[in-house]
């Protein structure tokens, strides 16, 4: 299976004159990425359970380093650019919602269509970072945030006519947030240990097993058919019905009518905020650069008898971006990639 070249690589938006060039262009676009405030947002941002009391329940900066462990394991099985892999992994999630899915939930009725998290995270990797100039990440990295998350949809196919990476970091995604979410699940609560459908056992007893096994069928077919991808045998089978047995039993059942409320209400106050109104700052942007805790402040400081404003938030991330979106015309659901797309098709005729 061949590994993506960074020497193919479309490059960055903007032009950079470094004195130190790395020779492979995906090891700084991971750096950059660790660097920027919104990776280390992520640690306040639920994965699955929202706000949780115990410690051990994962967070969205933990789901994102077991993506990466799991990326670079099949990239390395399979012989490809595990720079790209690392790199893609690192920002998938960069721009997802507080509140995880219950976040998605609330802005995809805000907005009335799907709020996409994989093309936010293109938004804010190349719009809203470095005081929104950007990251100026490597195309290919930006392309593989945006395909991480193929649609809506739970059917998991692998992208065709892109580089093996991305569909690596997608599959490895898939099967992090189901293999983990079944032990948070459990000490959540929301399932019990003892009672999990045979074909979650047959999986394996604990994640490590889990993991495994789902990634040893995975290597064994890609390497067979030569592009990521798992959709034969039993393992196969076991996964998929496993995962659609999280979205039934967990994810389509975990409900906050608190945190819904208080998302709701934080939207209200950004739209009727007159400065965000007068300098013509999305609200949208604002809530996905928030954190869960931040969210929970704003709720108790606006459902209490204090009288909320703009001098509350100057403790907050997203205070520090205000000004730099004044008039910005921003759209979250536009990854804004046609400059890639431009260069790769100039270079096919030349």
């Amino acid at each position: 299976m061949e590994a993506f070249d960074s020497k193919r690589s479309v490059g960055r938006r903007d032009e950079e004159d470094y004195k130190v060039v790395l020779a492979n262009p995906f090891e700084e676009d991971e750096t950059r990425i660790y660097r920027c405030p919104s990776y280390r947002r992520l640690g306040s941002k639920t994965q699955v359970m929202t706000s949780p009391e115990d410690y051990y329940i994962r967070t969205r900066l933990v789901h994102t380093q077991e993506v990466m462990a799991l990326a670079v394991h099949i990239s390395q099985a399979l012989g490809l650019n595990t720079s790209l892999c690392r790199a893609i992994a690192a920002g998938h999630d960069i721009g997802h919602a507080p509140y995880g899915h219950l976040g998605e939930s609330v802005l995809t009725e805000i907005m009335g269509k799907p709020f996409s998290h994989n093309i936010a995270s293109v938004v804010v990797a190349q719009q809203l970072e470095n005081k929104g100039k950007g990251l100026n990440l490597s195309f290919e990295t930006l392309e593989g945030i945006l395909f991480h998350s193929k649609t809506k949809s739970r059917k998991v196919e692998a992208h065709k006519n892109v580089p093996h990476e991305y569909n690596a970091v997608m599959f490895s995604d898939k099967i992090a947030y189901t293999t983990s979410d079944i032990n948070d699940s459990i000490r959540y609560g929301y399932l019990n240990a003892d009672k999990l459908p045979d074909f979650v056992n047959r999986l394996g007893k604990t994640q490590d097993e889990r993991d495994f096994n789902v990634l040893k069928a995975l290597i064994k077919e890609s390497k067979r058919i030569g592009i990521v991808q798992l959709t034969e045998g039993q393992v196969a089978g076991d996964f998929y019905k496993t995962r659609n047995f999280m979205f039934e039993e967990v994810y389509y059942k975990i409900e906050n009518p608190v945190n819904r409320a208080i998302l709701k209400k934080v939207y209200d106050f950004f739209v009727t905020e007159p400065y965000f109104r007068d300098n013509e700052i999305d609200p949208l942007i604002a809530i996905v650069l928030l954190t869960d805790e931040e969210c929970n402040r704003m709720g108790k400081m606006m459902m209490g008898s204090r009288r909320f404003t703009l001098d509350n938030l100057r403790d907050f991330s997203i205070f520090s971006y205000l000004s730099v979106f004044s008039r910005r015309k921003i759209d979250i659901t536009d990854p804004d990639l046609d400059w890639g797309y431009e260069r790769r098709r100039a270079r096919n005729v030349l």
